[in-house]
């Protein structure tokens, strides 16, 4: 059996233009002039697993502080064609503002000041939600709209499974990554995060629930996948599962007939394909390899790799597997690539 796992980084860019609101807690003073203010973002183009882009955000949330004195209160900015629109408007007061924004609209009450920055805490991961996050900081009063350059707090997951030995038939009723951090609260930093600082990034805290993850998951027997041997992420469509909270990994280990350590499972069934025998599991297969209450085997892959120890946010990690070998009692081989961190000029 040989897994390869390949692991590309991507750093995204959000955007649109918008105009923000306030809330109700104390409000700094509108200045003569009575300029609102508006926001301009941009979000780059990525190619997988469903993230947020240009074309697919259909809002976002703000908060704005000026002297430590709320001036906007979560103002929820909505796209309404081609415009960003909310109610009522927010204007220009006469000393320097900082902006949070995150998106989507998140069930989690964010606790963000003016002095300190802010954090959403306790935030429950389900997999399915591209986090972004942006903040401006310092911004005096102008004319043009205030760019905010969003940033994935989330980092990208994805299992690609393939097989391209035609002598046999894998079919996959269930993909999990097992033992991650599944809650955990999520910190903005005290900068602005402008394209020109790639550096400037928010941090995880109290990390908590560790648990397993199901990125693909076959109701019936109908619904299981044979693989072919186009990479494909079972994922989409299914579970539509690929984002998880950035944290460090422990390799796997097995230890008494069972796993620890962070990894990802393929539970399926190997048949040849000239008789329709089943391959495997068979009767010579492990315990701690076998599904319970079931007839399928499990596959365990390692997440770890010598490039890899930890996911980072604004990173997306694919998992080239290729399922070849009937016994699934081979070493498992590497074939390891890392893609460099792109960042989008504005």
């Amino acid at each position: 059996m040989k897994n390869r796992i390949a692991y590309s980084c991507i750093c995204m860019v959000l955007g649109a233009t918008a105009i923000a609101g306030c809330g109700t807690e104390e409000i700094a003073d509108t200045p003569e002039n009575g300029d609102a203010i508006r926001f301009n973002a941009v979000v780059a183009n990525r190619s997988r697993a469903v993230p947020t882009t240009t074309s697919s955000i259909k809002e976002f949330t703000v908060y704005a502080f000026t002297q430590n004195s709320m001036l906007m209160n979560g103002v929820q900015v909505t796209r309404e064609g081609g415009q960003w629109v909310y109610s009522p408007q927010a204007y220009w007061p006469t000393s320097p503002v900082n902006f949070y924004a995150y998106s989507p609209e998140i069930n989690n009450s964010p606790n963000i000041t003016g002095g300190e920055g802010g954090n959403i805490p306790g935030y429950l991961n389900d997999g399915t939600v591209d986090l972004l996050y942006s903040t401006k900081i310092g911004v005096s009063q102008h004319s043009a709209p205030v760019n905010l350059n969003f940033r994935h707090a989330m980092a990208n997951v994805n299992v690609l499974l393939s097989s391209t030995n035609t002598r046999i038939q894998v079919k996959v009723s269930h993909v999990l990554v097992n033992n991650v951090y599944i809650k955990g609260t999520f910190d903005f930093p005290q900068q602005s995060t402008d394209a020109s600082s790639p550096g400037v990034t928010g941090t995880w805290s109290m990390l908590q629930n560790l648990d397993r993850m199901l990125f693909f998951y076959a109701l019936s027997p109908d619904d299981e996948v044979t693989l072919t041997s186009l990479p494909t992420n079972y994922a989409i469509g299914n579970l539509n599962v690929g984002f998880i909270i950035p944290q460090p990994l422990i390799d796997v280990s097995l230890e008494n007939g069972v796993y620890a350590g962070s990894y990802i499972a393929v539970e399926c069934e190997i048949f040849d394909t000239a008789t329709g025998a089943k391959l495997w599991p068979n009767s010579n297969t492990p315990d701690y390899m076998l599904v319970d209450q079931t007839e399928l085997g499990r596959i365990v892959y390692p997440v770890v790799s010598p490039n890899v120890t930890e996911w980072l946010p604004g990173h997306a990690y694919n998992y080239n597997i290729t399922i070849n070998n009937p016994s699934v009692l081979d070493k498992i081989e590497f074939d390891v690539t890392v893609d460099e961190y792109n960042v989008d000029e504005m």
